[in-house]
């Protein structure tokens, strides 16, 4: 859990030469590397290893190729390395160049009393995060160091519950009460899949007090043994949990053994390797305190192996066999399970007795064989031994042996010649180089099948101790207990950083799995869809281009910039009312502009609205009675219509004043509306405004006796017709009875305005309303028998506003019903018409087609 001093530390960049890790460089120095580096702390976040702390040498290098005194400045800005396993390198070379880095503090700043810099301890993690635990610090009165219950965190990944906003960085924890960070020494161990972590034992200053780095006082001095077991549960995270269990009397605490968890059993188990007691590295004097002591009960830790069942809590001390390294700390160990589980070959790697820094170190490679607990002598060595290091497996297997350093005499260093080394633990011998992209399954080593039997890929035959057997059957139990691998998360292969050349010797054949170098594997299948789905749009974006281009055909030829109509077809469909989307043309002659201002005043005052010609679909004309007059029947003047002609008189989209309004005409113009559908009839011209089709209309010659007040003699009742056709098409036109006028009626009706005839006239205007089918002058009269405001169309006004009358000269005296007109009309006298509907003008013309019956004969 997180305490108040918890708090998040942004991760910075740092400068050229911290980089490099030395803080500070001489003004001739051009290179550092390690020379040493003693005691630190790390641990595996996936595919990357941390390290922080510890006694850390430099070895400056010069721009006359020389070398300055190694010097150590302790980490002043408080840096963790990373080495990422995707990196390739060779052991002789500055492994400083390769490694990375974070810093605990803003970059440039000194870590003091935030992140001081600690010898030993332990970092303690899963596979997202870790927890620095224990140490100790160089006593100083520079800064103020953290409380007793302080430790540092950083968090890489987030797992469990979603956590909006995470970021990666660093966190301060506070351990819980009755428990402190003064302690330093022990072994730390980490079962990422179980999501816990343990520090094994250790020591601790007299009092339990703060612990420094090894001095004179004693009492600051981390000098006796602790015989405890810290556990820390990183489940839920930022809720982590920390115990501390007391060992059994029979588990003997010790200083710098080493811990690892092998899978076996419910939780897996630890096994805790070495240690010593009474060592040198905890005074001043580079000596043990009971040398006596240590050489007596020390190699123990390594011949009788403290066993610890995760699941149930429970400690075991089981005898090994084959012989034993003898007394050592401060080595490394790695976990390396057969390819079946039949074994689990614990590698030890290097330390020392514990007693003097200067006797040499070993530099022997063993294995603990389990179940069997049988030592085995892989590799030896008498050089190049080391201690204070640690190691890692990037692949199952190899090893990497980091840092340490190596027998002090007086006060000189001996830089380490390789400051990592990797070890090939199938064919027990060291490697020069590392390569990401060379990697095998483990086999094990022959010289360990020859004990435990087998197999290099399994089959031990030798399942229990031998030859004392189980010391505890319940640990025979433990063993015979399957650990769930599935639990246990793998990120090899890694992808090389860059270009590596080696060759793993002596691996099996039989063992050799693919590298992870070369194009991913995921890389195939993710590019095929990809293709896959952009061809499958292309297709159907084809698809959809041809079955528009089939539509614009379809619809009579049409370009596919939809701009020209070669075959007539939406001509037709306007003339017919069929709704569309087209837009109206724009006309820009003069003849459609009004030409006088009192033109502009009436063209403001009409309605703006067109109205749709679908809604005249449902007509009625009359069948054309003839003219009482017998004169011959002059034809109307013959002018040719053009586009512009047909859409501005007859098309629902000459629908503003620009183009259907009838106060456009002036008085002088000759321009005339083709009624070529209108019967004329002897009688008064009346309308009918029932909703069904537009009657037919008197003549011009009684429009014009009307306005003289002439009362036409009552017309013959009109025999039935068939329904008039709503449209007609660009050609076949049949004079219809209209032309059948006399000369003077036709001059007259060619002197009056489209606007006298059949303008829709609007509430505004002063006067009664026109009668139906009243023709007004080409003037407005003045007097009582003035045409009003309200006139409507002379062929088939519908709707005129509610309060309006139809009345005309020689009409019906008022409230008598006319026989022509449906019933419920009135001829004058008022019957009230919707406010709403609009008035429009017959466009109605007949073509060759509408005059044939079914059969096709003409009617």
């Amino acid at each position: 859990m997180f305490g108040p001093a918890s708090g998040l530390l942004a991760v910075l960049a740092v400068s050229a030469s911290v980089v490099q890790g030395q803080a500070v460089w001489a003004s001739n120095q051009v290179n550092t590397t390690i020379c040493e580096w003693e005691q630190f702390r790390a641990h595996v976040v996936r595919d990357t290893v941390y390290m922080d702390g510890g006694g850390l040498w430099w070895l400056p290098g010069l721009s006359d190729g020389s070398y300055a005194t190694p010097e150590s400045d302790r980490n002043p800005l408080g840096i963790v390395f990373t080495l990422n396993f995707s990196t390739p390198f060779a052991t002789t070379d500055n492994i400083t160049a390769v490694f990375g880095t974070l810093s605990k503090v803003a970059a440039g700043t000194a870590a003091k009393n935030l992140a001081p810099n600690y010898l030993d301890g332990a970092m303690l993690g899963n596979d997202d995060e870790w927890f620095l635990y224990g140490g100790m610090l160089r006593q100083t009165k520079e800064f103020s160091e953290p409380s007793e219950t302080n430790v540092l965190a950083y968090q890489k990944y987030q797992y469990g519950v979603q956590k909006d906003g995470f970021l990666p960085g660093f966190v301060y924890d506070d351990l819980p009460k009755g428990m402190t960070r003064y302690l330093a020494y022990g072994g730390a161990a980490a079962a990422p899949s179980e999501n816990k972590a343990w520090y094994f034992s250790g020591m601790h200053a007299p009092g339990w007090g703060p612990i420094y780095e090894p001095g004179a006082n004693a009492s600051l001095t981390a000098i006796n043994v602790s015989s405890t077991l810290i556990t820390l549960d990183m489940t839920t995270q930022q809720q982590e949990s920390w115990k501390n269990e007391t060992l059994p009397s029979d588990t003997p605490g010790r200083a710098n053994p080493e811990l690892v968890w092998v899978p076996v059993g419910e939780q897996g188990i630890l096994v805790a390797i070495g240690g010593v007691i009474f060592p040198d590295f905890t005074g001043f004097t580079g000596k043990s305190s009971n040398e006596a002591e240590s050489k007596a009960t020390s190699p123990s830790f390594m011949s009788t192996i403290d066993v610890y069942d995760v699941a149930s809590g429970k400690w075991y001390r089981q005898p090994t066999s084959g012989g034993s390294p003898g007394q050592l700390t401060r080595g490394c160990a790695v976990v390396a399970p057969a390819q079946d589980s039949s074994s689990f070959n614990i590698y030890h790697y290097g330390g020392y007795s514990g007693l003097s820094q200067s006797e040499p170190f070993n530099d022997d490679v063993w294995v603990l064989s389990l179940p069997s607990f049988t030592w085995t002598k892989l590799a030896s060595g008498s050089t190049s031994g080391r201690a204070g290091h640690k190691c890692f497996m990037p692949y199952p297997d190899q090893m990497f042996v980091i840092g340490g350093y190596t027998t002090r005499t007086g006060s000189s260093l001996t830089c380490l010649r390789e400051t990592i080394r990797v070890f090939n633990l199938t064919s027990g011998t060291w490697l020069s180089r590392y390569d990401p992209a060379k990697w095998s399954k483990y086999a094990v080593p022959d010289a360990v099948v020859s004990k435990i039997g087998g197999s290099p890929t399994g089959g031990a035959t030798a399942t229990t101790p031998a030859p004392s057997g189980w010391s505890d059957a319940a640990l025979g139990n433990v063993f015979a207990t399957k650990y769930p691998s599935t639990k246990i998360a793998t990120y090899y292969p890694y992808q090389s950083a860059s270009p590596a050349n080696n060759t793993n010797p002596n691996v099996p054949s039989e063992t050799t799995s693919s590298s992870g170098g070369g194009v991913p594997s995921f890389l195939p299948p993710v590019l095929g869809v990809v293709l896959g789905l952009v061809f499958l749009t292309m297709v159907a974006v084809l698809i959809l281009l041809w079955r528009r281009r089939r539509l614009f055909r379809a619809r009579g030829g049409m370009s596919e910039a939809g701009t020209e109509d070669t075959n007539g077809h939406r001509i037709l469909s306007w003339m017919r009312g069929h709704p569309g989307g087209d837009k109206a043309l724009t006309v820009t002659t003069s003849d459609e502009t009004p030409s006088s201002p009192e033109d502009i005043e009436r063209s403001s005052t009409l309605p703006t609205h067109a109205p749709s010609m679908a809604e005249m679909m449902n007509t009625e004309v009359r069948a054309p009675v003839e003219l009482m007059d017998t004169s011959p029947r002059p034809e109307l003047h013959d002018t040719g219509l053009s586009h512009i002609d047909v859409m501005n008189r007859y098309s629902r989209l000459a629908s503003g004043a620009s183009l259907n309004n009838g106060s456009h005409y002036t008085t002088s113009g000759t321009q005339q509306i083709d009624h070529a559908s209108v019967a004329p009839s002897p009688s008064s011209a009346s309308v009918a405004t029932s909703g069904a089709a537009a009657r037919a209309s008197a003549s011009a010659r009684h429009a014009s006796s009307e306005l003289a007040g002439d009362t036409p003699p009552p017309a013959p009742a009109p025999p039935p017709v068939s329904p008039a056709v709503a449209g007609a098409g660009a050609r076949g036109y049949i004079p219809s009875g209209v032309s059948n006028i006399s000369e003077r009626d036709r001059a007259h009706l060619r002197t009056i305005s489209d606007t006298t005839v059949s303008s829709v006239a609007t509430g505004a205007q002063v006067g009664g309303d026109v009668g139906a089918g009243a023709v007004s002058s080409p003037s407005p009269p003045t007097g009582d028998g003035g045409i009003g405001g309200g006139g409507g169309d002379y062929i088939s006004a519908k709707g005129r506003g509610e309060g309006q009358q139809i009345q005309g000269a020689g009409e019906k005296k008022a409230g008598e019903q006319s026989t022509e007109e449906p019933q419920g009309q009135r001829r004058a006298g008022g019957a009230n018409h919707s406010p709403t509907q609009v008035l429009r003008r017959s466009v109605f013309h007949e073509s060759r087609e509408d005059m044939t019956d079914e059969k096709g004969k003409s009617s």
